[in-house]
């Protein structure tokens, strides 16, 4: 049975239990002492990153995800307008068929790259590839009613490069026409990795499934910035692993027992500044519950920098959910649940094993539950610069 971490136990802490709760200025009292209530909302402000080192040795297990990396010898271009789409460049390398503004693409080719720019309230991108390539975002806004707006059926490495200075827009409707043998979980959606880099803006709008989703693994690399909205599931969901190198990324999301990010595997943070604003409630099933949460691993979450903003408002909400091991090394981390407890107990960090706070800055605050939930060992690093800690919050800083 899962234990709840009582602070008292810890000698190095030397902070009882208390009872805790926000008030209307902001702040959150226990015991006649006043505990700030951060404010959490989106932040698309520029961020300054350090320049990335891009791996030059090909037994480096990240090559691969670099597009520096890949030998580009294909260029065609994508021009949507309305309802219809222009294709130009080596367009016949490949098999482009189109109905209005829904394109389809077969390629056996290496080495292609495709430029979308334009707009359609009623259109689309599908590929079918037998090979990795890249997807640049030129100017591209893409409705799509029906379906995803981009639909990679290719099982390998999707290079999404979003143009220096661009803005793009994906979007999706509220109900998706199935197509036999295929999957389709989101507006932007993968059967393979998505390697996400470029100094470019993404917003994407997710109004029946996910927003960004990929049956591997997602990278997002400095320079970046994605906004995502999604109503109805996760903004962002990865079978294989989520990792966030860099960029300015706020996720949005207000659909029942839905996740900012949601990976089946380890999620790991390098950089960048990564903010969630959750406000949907546990999803009610006839025998089981799912609860919302800011950032979901079903194994280990690791962060080493970067800034990490999560607030959960929804009944049961949980700021991180491991169910494996927390790991901070670094960072600065805030995270506050406002939910109420009925169907499932709102929580700010919680951790099915451990959960280690080695470095960097710690704030986690939940108006109705526990501030830290870990099931196994609390560990610290060591000669913090402060500490604060009650039931209800728990602030740590190296």
């Amino acid at each position: 049975m899962k234990r709840l971490f009582q602070l008292a136990l810890l000698p190095v802490l030397a902070v009882g239990i208390m009872s805790c709760s926000s008030d209307n200025n902001g702040s959150g009292k226990g015991d006649g002492e006043e505990v700030e209530v951060k404010q959490i909302e989106v932040d698309s402000t520029d961020l300054a990153e350090a320049p990335e080192v891009i791996p030059t040795d090909d037994t480096d297990s990240t090559f691969n995800d670099y597009v520096e990396n890949a030998k580009i010898t294909r260029n065609i271009s994508l021009k949507f307008s309305g309802n219809a789409v222009t294709a130009t460049g080596d367009v016949d390398a490949v098999t482009i068929t189109t109905s209005g503004a829904h394109v389809t693409i077969k390629s056996s080719c290496k080495n292609v790259s495709y430029s979308l720019s334009g707009y359609s309230n009623d259109g689309s991108i599908k590929i079918y590839s037998s090979n990795k390539y890249k997807l640049e975002l030129n100017g591209i806004s893409l409705h799509n009613p029906s379906g995803a707006a981009i639909n990679n059926q290719c099982g390998k490495s999707l290079y999404l490069v979003l143009a220096d200075g661009t803005s793009n827009a994906l979007s999706d409707g509220k109900t998706y026409v199935p197509v036999a043998g295929e999957d389709m979980k989101g507006t932007l959606f993968s059967e393979g990795q998505i390697l996400i880099s470029g100094k470019g803006t993404l917003n994407v709008n997710a109004n029946s499934r996910n927003g960004i989703c990929s049956d591997d693994y997602i990278v997002v690399r400095p320079g970046c910035k994605i906004y995502v909205n999604s109503t109805a599931n996760n903004a962002i969901k990865a079978n294989d692993g989520v990792t966030i190198k860099g960029g300015v990324i706020n996720l949005v999301t207000s659909g029942n027992g839905a996740k900012g990010i949601n990976c089946e595997s380890n999620i790991n943070i390098y950089g960048g500044r990564t903010t969630v604003i959750n406000s949907g409630s546990t999803l009610v099933l006839t025998n089981d519950t799912t609860g919302c949460a800011g950032i979901k691993a079903d194994s280990t979450i690791n962060v080493t920098t970067g800034i990490v903003n999560v607030k959960c408002t929804g009944e049961g909400g949980k700021g991180f959910n491991s169910g494996a091991d927390i790991n901070i090394y670094g960072g600065n981390i805030n995270v506050v649940t406002l939910g109420a407890k009925k169907n499932s107990a709102p929580k700010g960090v919680k951790a099915d094993r451990n959960i280690s706070i080695l470095g960097g800055s710690f704030y986690s605050y939940s108006a109705n539950s526990a501030a830290l939930d870990v099931a196994g060992t609390l560990k610290l690093g060591e000669n913090p610069t402060g500490q604060k800690s009650g039931t209800h919050y728990y602030i740590i800083g190296f």
